[in-house]
């Protein structure tokens, strides 16, 4: 399947919408505080890191056996809080870096006019990597945590499939546009 390329004259006849400074410094709030969220609970000791978790893994506990979907006390769980551990804190780390893209998305959408815009997809996942580079070395200052390039993958899984799918949403509407 061949797929025609954007067509230049589109690219010259595309209108920018300026936004005033002001709206364009506000747009990046969200960003900035959901950055600053991340520093915070990477600031955390290893100890303090794995109590939150397991405080999410006994709340699911409660829930699942509230739901029927467990038997017993939940506090007889100690094992699988602990098997639940690391799933929980990596899902945790997906979904702040996830709601981090959402965030520099909109902050590009305000600062970054370009009619390409597989162009701000990227510059946004590129953010997000090089954030999640910078977690991850200021963990290596942080008692019990260590900072691991593992770890900067597992961030950027989830912004990175749902990077891709947008740029696939992208390519099919300009394919559908020329079909």
């Amino acid at each position: 399947m061949n797929i025609a390329p954007i067509n230049k004259k589109e690219y010259s006849d595309y209108k920018y919408k300026e936004y005033p400074a002001a709206t364009k410094l506000l747009s990046w709030l969200p960003t900035l505080f959901i950055a600053a969220a991340i520093f915070w609970f990477s600031a955390q000791p290893a100890a303090e890191s794995t109590e939150m978790s397991d405080t999410v893994s006994r709340l699911i506990l409660m829930i699942g056996t509230k739901l029927g979907f467990f038997h017993g006390d939940p506090s007889q769980y100690a094992g699988l809080i602990e098997l639940m551990s690391f799933p929980v804190r990596k899902a945790a780390h997906m979904t702040e870096y996830l709601v981090f893209y959402c965030t520099v998305r909109f902050g590009l959408h305000f600062t970054y006019q370009t009619p390409d815009a597989k162009c701000r997809l990227l510059a946004a996942l590129a953010i997000v990597f090089l954030y999640a580079c910078t977690d991850e070395f200021h963990q290596l200052f942080v008692p019990g945590r260590a900072g691991r390039f593992t770890d900067v993958l597992i961030d950027c899984f989830g912004v990175t499939v749902v990077t891709l799918i947008c740029l696939m949403r992208q390519r099919y509407r300009e394919y559908s546009r020329y079909a």
